[in-house]
């Protein structure tokens, strides 16, 4: 839904939607929705190259009188201004991913010293097998630092470009 060069749109039914729901901050100070970043960035792939891109969101008439359409702009450019660094800046562990990393190579470094252990003692086909169990518990426990390196941060260096041409972005209203 883009009506002409450089432009490019999402449709809300209400603008909060926008923003991370939890978030309590000023609107100019929230950071958007992982699910509405992407969607502009495809939408932006087809609607550039542009100079001047333009965000035209369409919400519902009934919102228009306590959107703050400057604040609303300048969450969204500081948004993708945000994501031009690194990953690991632009959307930093939180307290739960930290310890799911820390505790996942641990555990990883700890089967992994089992297994050796047990492979070294030899024993037969039974403790072969109890080795490579145990390698597996440690493989499941990197799981989620892999997910992140793999699916979140490799993907991230290849769109910062994409952030950088957004950082000035009008953002227009189409009330319905």
């Amino acid at each position: 839904m883009s009506t002409g060069a450089g432009e490019f749109a999402i449709r809300v039914g209400a603008v909060d939607e926008l923003f991370e729901p939890l978030d309590a901050c000023p609107v100019a100070e929230r950071t958007l929705r992982w699910e509405v970043r992407a969607h502009l960035l495809d939408k932006w792939e087809s609607a550039r190259p542009s100079d001047t891109p333009v965000l035209l969101v369409y919400a519902p008439a009934s919102e228009r009188p306590k959107v703050d359409v400057t604040a609303v702009q300048t969450a969204v450019r500081a948004d993708m201004r945000a994501f031009t660094k690194p990953y690991r800046r632009a959307s930093p562990l939180d307290r739960h991913d930290r310890i799911a990393i820390l505790s996942g190579i641990v555990v990883f470094l700890i089967t992994a010293v089992i297994s050796t252990t047990l492979d070294a003692e030899g024993g037969g086909g039974l403790t072969a097998g109890i080795s490579q169990a145990i390698v597996v518990i440690g493989w499941v426990a990197l799981w989620s630092p892999a997910e992140r390196a793999v699916a979140e941060s490799i993907p991230h260096r290849f769109t910062r470009k994409r952030y950088r041409e957004l950082t000035d972005v009008e953002v227009e209203f189409r009330w319905q």
